[in-house]
């Protein structure tokens, strides 16, 4: 049999079936190795088909090669790429094992279950799915295992084609899932079984297709486009506001839970980790199935698409609108209110709005509004401007921070950046900064250290009085 065409006959994994490189990589394959039948199989051994020409593989090699460094997009080469190749295509598959693993069907099994065992908890279209994951990806083992020098030498480039997984295999951003160890240890399980269950793991804790390849999104007319980069900002690095991260991590828990949770609105001084928070409660829950849609002002029209978009998702998602604030004479208001309150579109269950804002009415007002005019129009233009805000089930407030809570952050900053200084002088100069650069903030705090720490790495005094 053509070897060939087992890569034509995947029928869930699409992605993987049209790829050049896997197809590519199938034509090396020996007929028999496609179709082993020691399923615990962990050391393919390789021969070289007599119809493949050393010229074919070096071709072929060197195409691959290509592809595979055009692929990296021009980020850090690490890892293997041909397995981090596939673990990308893997991650951002649309397929209906995908979406019942998403929506949590498989969750339960554990690897080493009996198909005896499975068949008992699962439905029979529930099972089949799992059945043909587990035929698919064993006949893509030979081709994801494939090793380069097998078949070069160091006139091809042997050092750079038998490059091996370090560690994880993803971004260098821990809090960006990328191509994911759950998917390589998928693929490299001892059972073809054990593999589907693992892969299932994976897109019921990170999602499929597009929403499968990153943890935060820009919302686009285009439609969802991965964020190229997330902040690693963790909780423990936002020093105070330990009432507002609470009532954050309690909310988004109800959410994970299946529950409806609250809209919250962030509102504060500039600078005061209201954004933050929003990053690092996606980094504290991304392993659970969190996501971030972030909606720029001028693409809030696009929030009820997202809405029944998302709607039948299993993942759990926050939709992020940063720094949001109307003018008095904007329309937009009114209808994002109309959101807000459901009349347009119900937010789904599975997701919530956060907002953050400088302005605690989030509507600008004017003087106008309180003086002069019609007593009972004024008070209608007041109320329906303060309206919006009322729409939020949770308003967290973030003040700026007096002077002992500014220097609480500058010295924990200065701790974790591995910022040197004697505590005495460390004040001092934090205090000088926060003068001349817009008042005490996180951001102000974060900003010093920032500076402080590349003075002393070139050996400079810093700024002088």
């Amino acid at each position: 049999m053509d070897t060939i065409k087992y890569i034509d006959r995947l029928i869930l994994f699409e992605k993987i079936r049209n790829d050049e490189i896997a197809q590519s990589l199938a034509g090396l394959i020996p007929d028999g190795c496609m179709d082993f039948c020691a399923d615990s199989c962990q050391e393919l051994s390789w021969d070289r088909p007599e119809r493949v020409s050393d010229t074919a593989i070096r071709k072929i090699y060197y195409a691959v090669q290509r592809d595979l460094l055009r692929g990296s997009g021009g980020n850090a080469i690490s890892g293997n790429l041909l397995q981090n190749h596939f673990c990308r295509l893997f991650a951002s598959e649309e397929n209906a094992f995908a979406k019942m693993a998403e929506d949590g069907v498989y969750q339960g099994l554990k690897t080493g279950m009996k198909a005896t065992d499975i068949q008992s908890v699962l439905s029979r279209e529930a099972m089949a799915l799992l059945n043909l994951a587990a035929r698919e990806i064993k006949h893509f083992y030979p081709i994801y295992r494939f090793d380069f020098s097998d078949v070069t030498d160091v006139r091809d480039g042997r050092d750079f084609a038998s490059l091996t997984p370090g560690g994880e295999t993803g971004a260098e951003n821990p809090a960006d899932p990328g191509p994911r160890e759950m998917i390589h240890m998928a693929m490299i399980s001892k059972t073809s079984l054990d593999a589907a269950i693992l892969l299932a793991d994976y897109f019921h804790s990170y999602g499929y297709g597009v929403m499968g390849q990153a943890i935060a999104f820009n919302a686009e007319e285009s439609g969802l486009v991965p964020a190229a980069y997330t902040d690693p900002i963790t909780m423990d690095e936002l020093v105070g506001y330990e009432a507002q991260k609470r009532a954050l991590m309690e909310n988004t828990e109800i959410l994970l839970a299946g529950h409806r949770a609250n809209n919250i609105l962030l509102y504060g001084d500039s600078g005061t980790g209201k954004s933050s928070s929003i990053k690092a409660l996606l980094n504290m829950y991304a392993s659970r199935g969190l996501k971030l849609i972030s909606v720029s002002k001028n693409k809030l029209g696009l929030i009820p698409k997202l809405f029944d978009q998302i709607a039948s998702r299993g993942l759990k998602i926050v939709i992020f609108i940063d720094d949001l604030s109307f003018e008095e004479n904007e329309y937009e208001f009114k209808a994002f209110k109309s959101i807000i309150d459901g009349r347009v579109a119900r937010s789904p269950k599975n997701a919530m709005l956060a907002v953050t804002t400088n302005r605690k009415n989030i509507v600008k007002e004017a003087w106008s509004d309180r003086e002069g005019g019609d007593d009972v129009r004024r008070r209608d233009s007041i109320e329906e401007k303060r309206s919006l805000s009322d729409r939020f089930g949770i308003t967290l407030t973030y003040s700026a921070p007096g002077k002992r809570e500014y220097l609480e952050i500058v010295r924990s900053i200065a701790e974790k950046s591995g910022l040197f200084m004697p505590e005495e002088k460390l004040d001092a100069e934090a205090l000088k900064w926060e003068i001349r650069h817009g008042g005490r903030s996180g951001r102000t705090a974060r900003q010093f250290v920032d500076y402080m720490t590349g003075i002393q790495s070139i050996g400079s005094g810093g700024f002088k009085e």
